[in-house]
């Protein structure tokens, strides 16, 4: 249930991240994000780039958008994501984030390093086999691979290892 789709552009590094939601809240209203990103320019690289992701969050709901600072982490610390905390890294990157206001995670957002992302969610009829077991959020995972990952590529992994170790 989870898929990446990575782009490495020169100059921008691009991870969407493809999240699944419950067949429960598709079943009350369909909603959808989209994701895009233009690139214009020509032999010598990109001269503009332009993303764009549209939220399928309640319209009541509040969001911000954060400015975290890059960071040290003490040895064995512990990151307190949205429902369940896990090991830190010795350094995060400073990231500008879209997201509500009541979660860990985000909608969108970018790091100090170029690499850009967004969650998408992906309606299933298998949510309900998950259990009720508090895991990471798709948004929790999207912002920790942006304050992780200096790539594309590095991004897209680190959603991987996350969503393996803690479940998604």
């Amino acid at each position: 249930p989870l898929r990446f789709q990575v782009s490495a552009l020169p100059g921008l590094s691009l991870v969407t991240l493809r999240t699944m939601s419950s067949a429960a809240a598709a079943r009350r209203v369909l909603r959808s994000c989209d994701t895009f990103v233009f690139v214009a320019g020509g032999v010598a690289g990109p001269a503009a780039t332009l993303f764009g992701k549209n939220s399928d969050r309640p319209s009541e709901e509040e969001h911000e958008v954060v400015f975290v600072p890059g960071a040290r982490h003490d040895a064995g610390s512990q990151v307190k994501c949205t429902y369940i905390s896990i090991p830190q890294v010795p350094e995060t990157l400073g990231v500008v984030l879209s997201k509500p206001r009541w979660l860990w995670g985000c909608e969108m957002g970018a790091n100090d390093r170029g690499v850009v992302g967004g969650n998408e969610a992906i309606w299933t009829a298998l949510a309900g086999d998950l259990g009720a077991q508090p895991r990471l959020l798709g948004m929790d995972i999207l912002r920790l691979a942006l304050e992780r990952g200096a790539t594309a590529r590095d991004a897209a992994r680190i959603c991987a290892e996350l969503t393996e170790v803690h479940g998604q």
